[in-house]
Protein backbone atom coordinates (compact mmCIF):
# COMPACT_ATOMS: atom_id res chain seq x y z
CA UNK A 1 0.00 0.00 0.00
CA UNK A 2 2.74 2.62 0.96
CA UNK A 3 4.56 1.68 -2.90
CA UNK A 4 1.15 2.68 -4.23
CA UNK A 5 0.63 6.31 -2.16
CA UNK A 6 4.47 6.76 -3.32
CA UNK A 7 3.51 5.69 -7.21
CA UNK A 8 0.59 8.25 -6.69
CA UNK A 9 3.01 10.83 -5.54
CA UNK A 10 5.67 10.31 -7.79
CA UNK A 11 2.40 10.64 -10.27
CA UNK A 12 0.75 14.03 -9.79
CA UNK A 13 4.26 15.57 -9.84
CA UNK A 14 4.42 14.71 -12.99
CA UNK A 15 3.22 17.66 -15.87
CA UNK A 16 0.25 15.06 -16.71
CA UNK A 17 -0.41 14.88 -12.95
CA UNK A 18 -0.74 18.30 -12.21
CA UNK A 19 -2.85 18.78 -15.43
CA UNK A 20 -5.06 16.10 -14.20
CA UNK A 21 -5.08 18.11 -10.29
CA UNK A 22 -5.96 21.02 -12.73
CA UNK A 23 -8.90 19.26 -14.40
CA UNK A 24 -10.17 17.94 -11.39
CA UNK A 25 -10.05 21.60 -9.49
CA UNK A 26 -11.55 23.05 -12.40
CA UNK A 27 -14.71 20.36 -12.67
CA UNK A 28 -15.12 20.85 -9.14
CA UNK A 29 -14.85 24.93 -8.65
CA UNK A 30 -17.54 24.72 -12.02
CA UNK A 31 -20.07 22.51 -10.46
CA UNK A 32 -19.81 24.58 -7.06
CA UNK A 33 -20.34 28.18 -9.12
CA UNK A 34 -23.26 26.69 -10.73
CA UNK A 35 -24.88 25.97 -7.64
CA UNK A 36 -23.58 29.39 -5.61
CA UNK A 37 -24.86 31.46 -8.60
CA UNK A 38 -28.41 31.10 -8.09
CA UNK A 39 -28.55 31.71 -4.94
CA UNK A 40 -26.24 34.98 -5.39
CA UNK A 41 -28.55 35.92 -8.42
CA UNK A 42 -31.37 35.31 -6.03
CA UNK A 43 -29.81 37.29 -2.79
CA UNK A 44 -28.68 40.36 -5.16
CA UNK A 45 -31.71 40.71 -6.64
CA UNK A 46 -33.66 41.50 -3.07
CA UNK A 47 -31.08 43.64 -1.96
CA UNK A 48 -31.27 45.96 -5.11
CA UNK A 49 -35.16 45.68 -4.86
CA UNK A 50 -34.89 46.83 -0.84
CA UNK A 51 -32.64 49.44 -2.35
CA UNK A 52 -35.27 50.43 -4.85
CA UNK A 53 -33.14 49.32 -7.99
CA UNK A 54 -34.93 46.43 -9.99
CA UNK A 55 -34.37 43.28 -9.50
CA UNK A 56 -32.42 42.47 -12.22
CA UNK A 57 -29.95 45.39 -12.08
CA UNK A 58 -28.53 43.63 -8.69
CA UNK A 59 -28.87 39.96 -10.26
CA UNK A 60 -26.46 41.32 -12.89
CA UNK A 61 -24.88 43.14 -10.44
CA UNK A 62 -24.16 39.93 -8.05
CA UNK A 63 -23.56 37.99 -10.97
CA UNK A 64 -20.66 39.31 -12.23
CA UNK A 65 -18.87 40.35 -8.89
CA UNK A 66 -19.49 36.92 -7.75
CA UNK A 67 -18.34 35.40 -11.26
CA UNK A 68 -14.67 37.96 -11.06
CA UNK A 69 -13.84 37.03 -7.42
CA UNK A 70 -14.38 32.99 -8.60
CA UNK A 71 -11.88 33.82 -11.60
CA UNK A 72 -9.62 35.31 -9.38
CA UNK A 73 -9.52 32.22 -6.68
CA UNK A 74 -9.41 29.67 -10.15
CA UNK A 75 -6.72 31.12 -11.61
CA UNK A 76 -5.06 31.44 -8.03
CA UNK A 77 -5.19 27.47 -7.17
CA UNK A 78 -4.10 26.81 -10.98
CA UNK A 79 -0.89 28.77 -10.65
CA UNK A 80 -0.36 27.38 -6.79
CA UNK A 81 -0.87 23.77 -8.10
CA UNK A 82 2.17 24.23 -11.52
CA UNK A 83 4.27 26.52 -8.93
CA UNK A 84 7.39 24.52 -7.86
CA UNK A 85 7.27 23.17 -4.29
CA UNK A 86 9.79 24.49 -1.91
CA UNK A 87 10.98 22.24 0.45
CA UNK A 88 11.80 24.13 3.93
CA UNK A 89 14.39 23.21 6.20
CA UNK A 90 13.28 22.20 9.44
CA UNK A 91 13.75 24.81 11.97
CA UNK A 92 14.44 24.08 15.56
CA UNK A 93 12.07 26.23 17.82
CA UNK A 94 14.66 27.63 19.50
CA UNK A 95 17.51 29.04 17.96
CA UNK A 96 20.63 28.96 19.25
CA UNK A 97 21.35 32.48 19.34
CA UNK A 98 18.39 32.81 21.66
CA UNK A 99 19.74 30.48 23.87
CA UNK A 100 22.85 32.45 23.65
CA UNK A 101 20.92 35.82 24.62
CA UNK A 102 19.11 34.06 27.76
CA UNK A 103 21.89 32.35 29.17
CA UNK A 104 23.63 35.98 29.09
Amino acid sequence: MKSMWNKVKQFLLTPYGKAYLVLITLTKLYLVYKWALTYVKEFGGEAFNIVGASIQSGEYFSAAIFTVICAYFTIKAIINIFKPSQKSEATPLIKKADIEHVQS
